[in-house]
């Protein structure tokens, strides 16, 4: 009595799962996954928009870095002839979406670019159309500085005691540089970051 007592329990102990059971116990697995799926998928878009954001505010200041060094130093082109040639731009009137001026580069006073080698002193900033790389010139081929940018913008001002800081195209008038530039990384996805940066260059030689 005692041992078919014990073989009925133990044998009605192993009747498994009902199927009610186990689809309860399936979707909850499922509402579980999708929970935990959901949060890994926002951890990497926050991970990949800050990244991004990070590569953009790399790229901008390595950009306005070099061509704010170099656009300081702007040269005039013969300061040395009679009358002195004091333009320090290519362009007159200067223009909003691409600058060219002049570096001294060997201490001669004399802006000079023999056969448009590598030491050209006209040095020239550009994004040329369609493109989203910022070049720089200086004799023989473009080469790339940043990557990513989405817009550069350059504005030229004076400076007038009596009217202060005022807006300008007239080169010979241009005593200050603004660059705007802004970068966009992974336009038109889930990762889009964008950053802009300004600064503003007091020409030394002018």
């Amino acid at each position: 009595m005692r041992t078919g007592g014990a073989r009925g329990r133990f044998l009605g102990e192993e009747r498994g799962f009902t199927l009610t059971e186990m689809l309860i116990t399936i979707i909850v697995w499922i509402v579980t996954l999708f929970a935990l799926y959901s949060i890994f998928d926002m951890s990497v878009k926050v991970f990949m928009s800050g990244n991004n954001k990070a590569e953009a505010m790399q790229n901008a200041r390595q950009g306005l870095e070099k061509m704010e060094r170099e656009i300081r130093q702007a040269y005039a082109f013969n300061r040395g002839a009679d009358p002195p040639d004091t333009h320090l731009f290519e362009d007159d009137p200067v223009l909003p979406t691409q600058i060219e001026f002049g570096n001294d580069l060997d201490g001669s006073r004399i802006i000079e670019c023999p056969n448009s080698n590598e030491d050209c002193e006209i040095i020239g900033y550009s994004l040329p159309d369609g493109t989203s790389t910022l070049m720089r010139t200086s004799g023989g081929d473009p080469q790339p500085v940043v990557e990513h940018v989405d817009y550069v913008e350059f504005t030229y001002f004076e400076s007038d005691e009596a009217d202060g800081i005022t807006v300008t195209t007239d080169e010979p008038d241009v005593d200050l540089v603004r660059i705007d530039v802004g970068i966009a990384v992974d336009p038109g996805t889930d990762h889009e970051a964008a950053q802009e940066l300004t600064t503003e260059v007091d020409l030394r030689n002018r």
